[in-house]
């Protein structure tokens, strides 16, 4: 009978599953409560304790229940899977300056725009920064584990909260009371191969004199995805036109010095005798015969090994004062798969004396150009960067009575420290002093010529690799005071005053060889700063109408911060106001109305990075008299801005929360976001566009120059000028706007003894997503014109019967357009670029799994995320990077992990 209903119940649960079709949605709706004296509970967006969740900002709940319902392991999975986070985020290998690191990037307003708490309190940021400019909060740094629940407020909160609360909010609260202990494993394994997943977790919870004690200790183990492991990512693209990598072994004699042409080019049998597997010939192309096959190694997804305890406590002092603390540290290792090295050095060869090399033309009075482009499969190791990670987190917080209002006093303080080792990197002295272009030299057994292996003394002498130290921190005492202010007709006025100080600081340090440019194609940059930061604020929650007034119950916030920055910047002072007004015309409808200011003081990294060096080129001609067939060659230096200020930000939500029956909840809202001043890198194209930036006749030399800006010079016996330097940097120059329409649905149903069902569809649609670098230049609506999907949709629906529930969650991102320059064919048949606007197809993942609770036996659960083994949208025919390497948007939630089965077992102890 039990198996004839469970049969049943579990058809019809699904049948409703797929029925529902997803609707617009987004924030957790208000339920109906009746309970009397309902306890006050302090919610991200507002440091007054409430007995709603609903209030004039929207705010989403996800619990640790959901969290596990949905299929996904990890904090940064749930993250990245909401309609919320609706730009390019990293995640986890986005370059090896952050690998297996991951952000949320609310509202699409930039990863370092959303501030992310624990407990309601900062944390230090991820050492090193995203594209090597950018801080953010890692969001992988808590385990799913220790998670009670995560509260994600969207839109601007810097009148509570300071810098970077721009697009929003994320707070992670810890697991605070819990009961026993659990012991949770899960592994996951694709049914592609690659990328295997394994999942440990003890949780216990207890009662002592000191109060209520939950111990956390986590492990996970997730093996690397190589791009040779999936067929989209390993053969030569969609339309197999791809081609692999034409830097394997050639030469390039200028001036025909030691052979007869002057692109020299590995043979077949060099081919093979260097690279392996590795090399591969094409017997029909022309020219570039040997190639190297650097998919296979690629980096997809970054392995990782993650250790992890979390501490909390919490109990009473006496009646009056309680306290908490918080401990969590965490030891994490990554690897990054990346293709063997390649270089290519430009090297001058002395006219006068041969076998004398320089990088510098200038070092000889007469010279010869040679270029040696080489792939470095002589070391015989992947290159694979490897990141170990420390994170330390503590907070310490009393709490109680003074007088008739509540103060809480905190202090919290956190490390992340983060080294990085970057494999078969070659030292380019060195390899002055061992190489040879002439072939007749090739056997020299103390000289190397690029078409043969290196021998094992010529690899200990090149042999390199490059090195991150970094490390960032958090030092902050903050005070709160709370309580009834005095009495409006309506009610009590409520208070919130706030008072903080903190301290944040980080390192970013580079191997010696590094910073010099003693790496053959290898930059880097290295920083160290510092702030303190002073801040007061307060907060006002006014009754202005009982729920008994003829138009209903009406009430209003008002929220103002000053943050005073005490470091190098120009930020110096910023006040933020917030403004929230609510309105319950009777008991199942709220509107609601929140606008403000926000802003985000600089990247530390953007402010104090080091100088860093490279060599670039440009085809502008500055001078007139330069050649049309040569490119300008010049040095280009970068380096941080003190003189940055503070982006300014503007926010407004209007919104809608609706009980329309017992069973039936809505939420609506329409936003709007933007921000101005933000910071943007000058880059050297449009630094050379722009003559306001030619400094050529004030500064004889980039390192005199205190700004932005280029210099010209007249080489003696040379007949035109050509370009010494640039010099690079960030400025406040940039403005951003956001704006669309989230809604959510909930609906239960209550089978009797078929169960229960809950469904819960959510979207969120951006209506225009702008992006202008500097005033005056292009203003790129990114829905438009570069492919960023305005929809984003997930369903869920959760059947539950005694002890067997089967979750289903469906997440759906939409199409993406833009637009590219095409080579097309004119009337007369000839290759001409045209700007082509293109579409991406929508893509969507369905995540399912069914649990079973034996009671004493512990909890089984199996599931299958990805169901339909959806793969990325591909670019249409004819796309320029249609069968271009990745061959799919890598930054926008798309993955190619395929189908992927697991197992999750709960023994409770």
């Amino acid at each position: 009978m039990l198996k004839h209903k469970l049969y049943h119940a579990t058809v019809l649960a699904l049948a409703g599953a797929v029925v529902v079709q997803p609707a617009s949605a987004q924030v957790t709706a208000n339920s109906k409560t009746a309970q009397t004296a309902p306890e006050r509970i302090e919610i991200t967006g507002s440091r007054i304790k409430r007995t709603d969740i609903e209030g004039a900002s929207p705010v989403t709940v996800i619990t640790s229940q959901e969290i596990a319902l949905s299929g996904f392991s990890s904090v940064e999975e749930i993250l990245q899977a909401g309609i919320g986070n609706a730009g390019r985020s990293v995640e986890g290998n986005e370059s090896s300056w952050t690998q297996g690191a991951n952000t949320i990037n609310l509202r699409g307003m930039g990863e370092n725009r959303t501030l992310v708490l624990v407990n309601g309190k900062r944390v230090p940021q991820f050492p090193t920064a995203t594209g090597g400019t950018t801080n953010f909060v890692d969001t992988s740094t808590f385990p799913s584990s220790a998670v009670e629940r995560i509260e994600i407020l969207t839109g601007g909160a810097s009148a509570i909260y300071g810098s970077d609360a721009v697009g929003g909010v994320v707070n992670i609260i810890l697991k605070k009371d819990f009961e026993g202990t659990r012991l949770n494993l899960r592994h996951e394994n694709p049914q592609h191969g690659g990328r295997d997943k394994s999942k440990l977790a003890l949780t216990t919870g207890f009662a002592s004199a000191l109060g209520q004690t939950v111990l956390v200790v986590d492990y996970s183990k997730d093996e690397m995805l190589r791009g040779g492991d999936r067929t989209l990512t390993a053969g030569l693209g969609p339309d197999g036109t791809d081609t692999y990598s034409t830097t394997s072994a050639y030469i390039r004699d200028r001036s025909k010095v030691f052979h007869k042409d002057e692109y020299v080019m590995a043979t077949q049998t060099q081919c093979q005798q260097l690279f392996g597997s590795y090399g591969v010939w094409v017997d029909t192309d022309p020219r570039y015969k040997c190639r190297y096959d650097v998919n296979r190694d690629e980096g997809v997804q970054t392995s990782k090994d993650d250790w992890n305890l979390i501490l909390n406590q919490h109990g009473d002092i006496n009646d009056d004062w309680a306290f908490n603390a918080l401990l969590q540290y965490g030891d994490k290792t990554t690897d990054r798969g990346n293709p063997q090295k390649s270089i290519s050095p430009t090297i001058f060869m002395d006219r006068n004396n041969p076998g004398r090399y320089s990088y510098n033309a200038a070092d000889f009075a007469s010279s010869r150009e040679f270029r040696v482009y080489r792939r470095l499969d002589d070391y015989g190791q992947k290159r694979d960067y490897t990141g170990e990670q420390q994170n330390l987190t503590t907070s310490l917080g009393l709490t109680g009575k003074i007088g008739d209002y509540e103060l809480e006093l905190s202090w919290a303080y956190g490390t992340s420290d983060y080294t990085r080792q970057g494999r078969n990197q070659m030292k380019a002295d060195q390899l002055l002093k061992i190489i040879t272009l002439d072939p007749a030299q090739a056997t020299n057994p103390a000289k190397w010529y690029p078409m043969n292996p290196l021998t094992s003394a010529q690899r200990d002498q090149l042999y390199a690799e490059t090195l991150t130290d970094a490390g960032s921190g958090l030092n902050q005492y903050s005070a709160v005071l709370t309580g009834d202010w005095f009495q409006l007709p309506a009610g009590p006025v409520q208070f919130a005053a706030s008072a903080e100080w903190a301290k944040e600081w980080y390192f970013d340090y580079k191997d010696q060889d590094t910073i010099n440019g003693n790496l053959l194609g290898q930059g880097g940059t290295q920083g160290v700063g510092g702030r303190k930061r002073y801040a007061a604020a307060g907060e006002l929650a006014l009754p202005l109408l009982t729920a008994d007034a003829a138009i209903g119950q009406l009430d209003a916030s008002v929220a103002l911060r000053h943050d005073r920055y005490d470091d190098r910047s120009d930020v110096g002072g910023a006040t933020t106001p917030q403004l929230g007004l609510t309105w319950r015309p009777n008991n199942d409808i709220l509107l609601r109305l929140s606008g403000g200011n926000s802003f985000r003081a600089p990247d530390l990294h953007r402010m104090y990075a080091g100088e860093s060096r490279a060599f670039s080129e440009t085809t502008l001609k500055l001078d007139p008299a330069f050649p049309l067939t040569e490119t300008d060659r010049f040095e280009s230096i970068s380096a941080g801005n003190i003189a940055l200020t503070e982006e300014k930000g503007r926010f407004i939500n209007l919104g809608l929360v609706a009980n329309l029956n017992e069973a039936t909840s809505l939420t609506l809202d329409l936003w709007r976001i933007s921000l101005d001043g933000a910071v943007y890198s000058e880059s050297a194209s449009r630094i050379l566009a722009n003559p306001a930036y030619n400094m050529s006749g004030s500064y004889q030399n980039c390192n005199a120059l205190p700004s932005i800006g280029y210099i010209m010079q007249q080489p003696s016996g040379q007949a035109y000028k050509d370009l010494l330097c640039v010099r690079r940097g960030t400025i406040n120059s940039a403005y951003e706007a956001s704006q669309g329409i989230d809604a959510e649905l909930t609906y239960q149903l209550d089978f009797a003894d078929y169960g229960k069902l809950k469904l819960t569809p959510k979207a969120g649609y951006l209506l225009k997503k702008e992006y202008q670098a500097y005033a005056g230049g292009e203003r790129v609506e990114e829905t438009r014109d570069n492919y960023l999907p305005k929809w984003k949709t997930e369903l869920s629906a959760r059947w539950s019967m005694q002890d067997l529930s089967i979750n289903l969650s469906w997440y759906y991102l939409g199409t993406a357009e833009g637009w590219n320059n095409w080579v097309v064919k004119d009337a007369a048949g000839k290759d001409v670029q045209q700007q082509t606007w293109s579409k991406l197809a929508a893509y969507q993942r369905v995540n399912l799994n069914a649990s079973y609770d034996f009671d004493d036996y512990g909890k089984l659960t199996l599931g299958v995320n990805n169901l339909g083994d959806e793969m990325p949208p591909l670019y249409p025919i004819g796309h320029p990077n249609r069968n271009v390497y990745p061959y799919f948007e890598e930054d926008a939630g798309y993955n190619t992990v395929g189908r992927v089965f697991y197992l999750g077992y709960e023994y409770k102890l």
